[in-house]
């Protein structure tokens, strides 16, 4: 089961951000796809490793053509470039206005529930997204936190 803790959309600034690990190329895969082979072989790689920063992932190039992105980038929430591993690559997401969602819960079932709550939000007027790169944090095995990157809206809401 997944829910959010909290009954609202949490809208704040953030600031660039940067993550570091291995690109996964996808553009078929829709946003919130349980299963990938490229994307599990990618965090398996990942999580093999010693990593500088807390677990993380940046989804970039985004493609209207698709309704989706093109590349994800799977690892590590990092300051500077000289902070990733050899191998790894390093995207980036914009200052800027996001929406947060939260989901709770066991895998696949915190994915698909973090990504419903985005179409919903979007289906529902309360969110306008931008598409410069959204950014998920993993604080722990059971959460994923959610950065997705909106237009200013006279219409939000906060939490």
């Amino acid at each position: 089961m997944s829910r959010r803790p909290s009954g609202e959309i949490e809208f704040l600034e953030l600031g660039e951000t940067l993550v570091a690990g291995l690109p996964v190329r996808s553009p078929k895969r829709p946003l919130g796809s349980l299963r990938d082979r490229n994307l599990e072989s990618a965090w398996s790689g990942v999580l093999q490793e010693d990593l500088p920063g807390p677990l993380a992932s940046i989804y970039t190039d985004h493609a209207p053509e698709n309704d989706s992105y093109y590349t994800q980038i799977v690892g590590y929430q990092c300051s500077s470039i000289d902070e990733a591993l050899r191998g790894h690559v390093v995207a980036r997401i914009p200052a800027g206005r996001y929406a947060r969602f939260v989901s709770l819960g066991e895998f696949p079932g915190v994915v698909a529930g973090l990504w419903d709550q985005v179409r919903a939000a979007e289906e529902s007027g309360q969110i306008n997204r931008s598409f410069t790169g959204d950014l998920e944090r993993y604080p722990n095995a059971f959460r994923i936190d959610l950065y997705v990157s909106v237009r200013s809206s006279s219409g939000e809401t906060r939490a």
